[in-house]
């Protein structure tokens, strides 16, 4: 084991002799705090920003698919039909070399085809289960204070999480992705209301409401895991009793399915047969704003912003640095 703080090499033990560090983790956690906190910094940025456990996830999970290979049915079948085609094969060579011959051969060789077809390689990501073990043993221990645990700001000030010039209102799917962005200055970085398609928070909600009555051309964008839920969203809005959005042109960005194997930060993580189960938040905050400042600059979807905005990363960590984070 290596201590975090001093890096000095120690035994399994309770502290480091060197500086006293206490350890979250034993040998047989199947972990160390190193290894810990090399993946809270990369979801926090260097703990920079605030971030989420599936954030947490995908920087656990990157590199980590799971490969299994197996025989299907049609498999099966396959090797059935090899022994039978080799058996009527040798009988024909014995006693009729006619039909029941070919009848062999034939057999055999379908049966060797469905044995190529029938060995199935399934990917799957990386089991959460290990993930969540850590993080409630680790916070049984110590913080991880940028952690968004859930949704907390719904009593939140419109002084403290709204802005006074917005240009946009973004409507989130999920309370918990409403945290995720304030809480690291998403609003005044897009110069937006963000809210959740529940209504939460309550006095941003309001101020949503306001700003649809007074301006026909404010700019409304939609922000989604992709999933089946997600993907609903927009159909869910146009009958929503809390933003009258009937007759308003809505961007619908996204995430989709579609796009997620494309995306550099999620396809090492994320196999194509589960490209429809991923929540918005599995990418970094950065990426994220990337593709929301190009929706605003007229991308059609976050993955469009991405890659529209890719070459100035750099540039938007930096502005968000500069510009300091609220702590909620």
């Amino acid at each position: 084991m290596t201590c975090p703080q001093c890096q000095e090499a120690a035994e399994d033990r309770a502290r480091c002799p060197a500086c006293g560090y206490e350890f979250v983790f034993r040998a047989s956690d199947g972990i160390t705090d190193v290894e810990w906190l090399s993946f809270v910094r990369r979801a926090s940025g260097d703990g920079q920003r605030f971030f989420t456990e599936n954030q947490l996830y995908l920087a656990y999970a990157r590199g980590r698919l799971q490969v299994t290979r197996y025989v299907s049915q049609r498999g099966k079948l396959g090797l059935v039909m090899i022994v039978l085609g080799l058996a009527t094969w040798v009988y024909a060579l014995k006693a009729d070399w006619g039909f029941t011959l070919v009848l062999g051969i034939a057999v055999t060789l379908s049966g060797v085809a469905c044995v190529g077809t029938g060995v199935v390689t399934r990917r799957d990501p990386a089991e959460r289960e290990p993930l969540r073990k850590w993080l409630a043993t680790w916070l049984e221990k110590k913080p991880l204070e940028r952690l968004i645990s859930g949704a907390e700001l719904g009593q939140a000030e419109l002084s403290e999480y709204g802005v006074s010039d917005a240009k946009a209102l973004i409507l989130v799917q999920r309370d918990a992705l409403v945290d995720l962005l304030l809480k690291n200055g998403a609003q005044r970085q897009l110069c937006a209301v963000i809210v959740a398609e529940s209504g939460y928070p309550l006095a941003l909600a309001a101020e949503a409401r306001r700003l649809l009555g007074a301006s026909s051309a404010l700019q409304v964008v939609l922000l989604h895991d992709a999933t089946p839920e997600g993907v609903a969203m927009p159909a869910r809005l146009s009958s929503s009793k809390i933003f009258a959005l009937a007759g308003r042109p809505v961007l619908d960005a996204g995430l989709f399915p579609a796009d997620v194997g494309q995306m550099e930060e999620l396809a090492p993580a994320i196999p194509a047969a589960h490209f429809s189960r991923v929540p918005l938040d599995s990418m970094s905050y950065e990426t994220l704003l990337a593709g929301l400042r190009g929706v605003l600059g007229g991308a059609l979807s976050l993955f469009m912003g991405i890659s529209a905005g890719s070459p100035q990363r750099e540039e938007l960590v930096d502005a968000g640095a500069e510009e300091g984070l609220s702590t909620g």
